[in-house]
């Protein structure tokens, strides 16, 4: 693995998107090609979402980012600052995401409200660019976001990496199903199956062996629905705190002995993207 780059903020412009009541800031870079876009992690918008951006864009692809809760956080800490501001980062989002109307986090079978917005982000992105459709990568909270957005014929690749909604820790994962539900209602997952079925979406999904946030059977209900070619759902991984798979391959990974294969599921990603979308 190379050692990670500092983010190139300066290639992006930070807009807002309005659509159904529900206005976010959209951070645009500014490539031309296919369109990608990218769903940051909780606590919040951080380098480490423009470090992967960085990558994306620099293969050939215009990567969309809208911010969609929390703040934004710039560049790294020192070990105990990150340590503290990222538990009083994540406890904020957290209380915010779940009192929001625009997301569901416990549950089950409900598509979230933002569904509609992100896909109208999606339409006019890809009508911007003269793309026909576009990719969306979504990542630990917002890993089931892209699923549901790509019941809709303007997606052409979904990728839900570490999918960590609705919430199954414990002692949520107590509660029948709440492990193998994928955020969508029944309606949507049937629509987005059939969509798979047709060969008119590609989806991927990433997950770390031991991520106790994301739940190995609600990946493994991805994998047998929508991806069985998939080899990334299960990456082995020593630390149990290995969780956010695409932004740990593009900065200082979790756990070190991911290193190698964290190169290859990048690489992966990318020919995918290729195969799909072009560029």
């Amino acid at each position: 693995m190379v050692a990670p780059r500092p983010a190139r903020w300066e290639d992006y412009e930070r807009g807002s998107f309005a659509y159904g009541g529900i206005r976010h800031d959209v951070f645009r870079g500014d490539r031309a090609g296919p369109v990608v876009l990218l769903l940051h992690e909780m606590p919040s918008f951080s380098y480490r979402t423009v470090q992967l951006a960085d990558r994306l864009q620099d293969e050939g692809y215009r990567v969309v980012m809208p911010l969609l809760f929390g703040g934004v956080r710039r560049k790294p800490a020192g070990p105990l600052v990150s340590a503290v501001t990222a538990g009083v980062d994540f406890a904020s989002s957290l209380v915010k995401v779940c009192v929001s109307w625009q997301f569901v986090a416990l549950v089950q079978k409900r598509t979230s409200p933002i569904t509609s917005w992100l896909i109208a982000l999606a339409r006019a992105e890809a009508a911007e660019s003269g793309h026909g459709r576009v990719g969306v990568i979504g990542m630990c909270f917002s890993g089931g976001f892209a699923l549901a957005a790509a019941i809709d014929p303007v997606v052409g690749v979904a990728v839900a990496s570490q999918p960590a909604t609705p919430f199954a820790w414990i002692p949520l994962n107590l509660i029948p199903g709440q492990t193998r539900d994928v955020g969508l209602s029944d309606e949507d997952w049937t629509r987005l199956v059939e969509r798979r079925e047709a060969d008119e979406v590609c989806v991927r999904t990433f997950r770390f062996s031991r991520d106790w946030k994301s739940p190995r059977q609600r990946v493994a209900r991805i994998k047998d629905a929508l991806a069985p070619d998939e080899t990334f759902d299960c990456i082995p991984s020593t630390k149990r705190n290995a969780h956010a798979v695409l932004t740990d391959a593009t900065d200082v990974p979790m756990d070190p002995d991911t290193a190698d294969r964290l190169d290859e599921v990048i690489a992966s990603l990318i020919g995918t993207l290729r195969e799909r979308l072009g560029a």
